[in-house]
């Protein structure tokens, strides 16, 4: 009998987003409106009770339905897509002026803030801003052929490491000791493979150890490529494959590829308290997913786990998409046939089920519509989770307008909902982090007013500031549009997902906010 074929090699859209393409007609420059149109897309997730479970006996609550009844995109038709930043002739948004006094103007009690300006000569079209890393009192990210720190109390520059290439991923998160490894392109190549990995000391501002990956057939292509770290490992999850070397020195530590049984391979990776691997499974009908955890020093599987029919045990055909968090394990995950068909569910420690979260009348957005871009499986925005409560924030109610978003609170023990938090006006929120008990969330700023940061109790009820902005700011908020943000040791910290090779002026890519004036 002949083996199924493997699974399509990953592209920038191969994650758990939805066929729908809408045209921008916000009063804005939206995320999706500055990506090419195979990327415009958000996933609608109804909770009506008519959809409720996806299939009978299953014990998944669907929070996702077809939309508009289309044909569903397949894996196989996106995945020679082109990435964001290789788009050809992509118009150049200009951004607002950059303010000499940022604080200007700010009234009692409104938060001070700082910028950091872009000063790399970036090429035509967008390059991705990536993951924002602390420690010892610097804030450091990525960028195009950069790794750059800034101190977190002013926002000045401490150091910056130049890259041979430019970088295409990163981790979202150091080691407990403050490494990093970042992967970046071929040098030889403008695009393409993203076959090398520089080891980051973020302690010392200072480059490590380089190595290029070995590429012997289609099975551990580099095309696309995430990294994910835990303890001393940095897992590369690629097209059919992971491998994992340590941190400190670079030593290879392991690989895993096709498993002996039941056709799986690896799709990608999440890191953090655990390592996990995501799989695809290639059936004799179906792709299946699974996922599982890895020891991450000998690669041992501790556990896997298959969405099973309860009735008929058979796995169902769905894959994994998005990890929200990985401790506690929450995860999205979707029908294989029918991208619209998604539901987000709970893993205990063990990898078994805890519980499958029922939307209910809600309807919520994968990654809060802000869509892939060809990032890893941790980089989705609107959910974040405490030890047993899972965070999302809704979808607007009209796709082509702003808000009003509002986050639900689902108790991850039972899947059902806390509370919703009261809508305010036309204003998007967005969960941010777990402080003890509460949340705090993000009310994103808007065209006449600024944003700020609120802290809403276990029980839900009235939002409380925490820290708000002021209004000299207010035009690179709005322009940041909050693809990547943090709040650490009480400052917001708000970055573009994507920044403009625009040589017209100045550009701000990274602002933050802390104590109030």
């Amino acid at each position: 009998m002949s083996q199924p074929p493997p699974p399509p090699e990953r592209g920038p859209d191969t994650q758990p987003l939805s066929q729908f393409s809408h045209s921008n007609s916000r009063p804005r420059r939206s995320l999706a409106s500055r990506l090419p149109r195979w990327e415009r897309r958000t996933v609608l997730v109804a909770g009506a009770a008519a959809a409720a479970l996806l299939l009978v006996g299953s014990g998944v609550y669907a929070l996702g339905g077809d939309g508009d009844g289309k044909k569903p995109r397949t894996e196989a038709g996106d995945a020679k897509k082109p990435s964001a930043s290789a788009t050809p002739g992509k118009p150049k948004p200009t951004g607002p002026a950059l303010p000499e006094d940022i604080n200007a103007g700010l009234a009692k009690g409104e938060a001070k803030a700082w910028y950091a300006k872009n000063e790399q000569d970036l090429p035509g079209g967008n390059s991705l801003a990536h993951d924002l890393w602390f420690v010892d009192g610097l804030v450091i990210q990525t960028l195009y052929r950069e790794v750059t720190a800034y101190k977190v109390a002013d926002g000045t520059k401490a150091w910056s490491i130049p890259l041979p290439a430019e970088a295409c991923d990163t981790p979202v998160n150091p080691t407990t000791d403050g490494k990093v490894v970042v992967a970046y392109r071929d040098p030889g190549k403008a695009k393409g493979t993203c076959n090398h990995l520089q080891m980051i000391d973020l302690k010392k501002g200072a480059g490590g150890w380089r190595k290029k990956l070995e590429e012997k057939g289609s099975e551990d292509s580099t095309i696309i490529i995430h990294l994910a770290i835990t303890g001393n490992t940095v897992a590369v999850g690629r097209n059919m494959m992971a491998d994992a070397y340590q941190v400190s020195d670079g030593k290879p530590l392991f690989k895993l590829g096709k498993e002996k049984t039941g056709g799986c391979y690896p799709n990608d990776v999440a890191g953090g308290p655990k390592l996990l691997v995501l799989d695809w499974c290639m059936g004799k009908k179906d792709v299946t997913g699974q996922i599982k955890e890895v020891d991450p020093k000998s690669g041992k599987i501790r556990w896997r786990y298959q969405l099973k029919d309860k009735k008929t045990k058979k796995v169902m055909p769905w894959k994994f998409g998005k990890v929200y968090s990985v401790n506690p394990l929450v995860v999205s995950v979707h029908a294989s046939a029918d991208q619209f068909n998604w539901s987000v569910i709970a893993l205990k420690g063990n990898g078994k089920l805890r519980s499958s979260l029922n939307g209910g009348k809600f309807k919520f957005d994968v990654c809060a519509g802000a869509g892939d871009s060809g990032r890893g499986t941790q980089n989705c925005i609107g959910g974040v989770a405490g030890k047993d409560t899972f965070y999302l924030a809704t979808k607007s109610a009209d796709p082509e307008a702003l808000g009003p978003t509002r986050i639900v609170a689902f108790d991850l023990n039972t899947g059902k909902i806390k509370w919703a938090s009261v809508p305010e006006g036309k204003r998007e929120y967005l969960p941010v982090a777990v402080t003890g008990s509460s949340l705090l969330a993000y009310v994103k700023g808007r065209p006449e007013v600024p944003g700020r940061i609120v802290r809403i109790g276990p029980k839900g009820g009235a939002p409380k500031t925490v820290l708000k902005f002021g209004k000299t700011a207010m035009p690179l908020e709005y322009e940041a549009m909050a693809g990547v943000y943090a709040y650490r040791g009480g400052r917001f910290f708000l970055s573009d997902t994507l920044i403009s090779g625009d040589d017209a002026g100045e550009q701000a890519r990274l602002l933050s906010y802390g104590s109030a004036s």
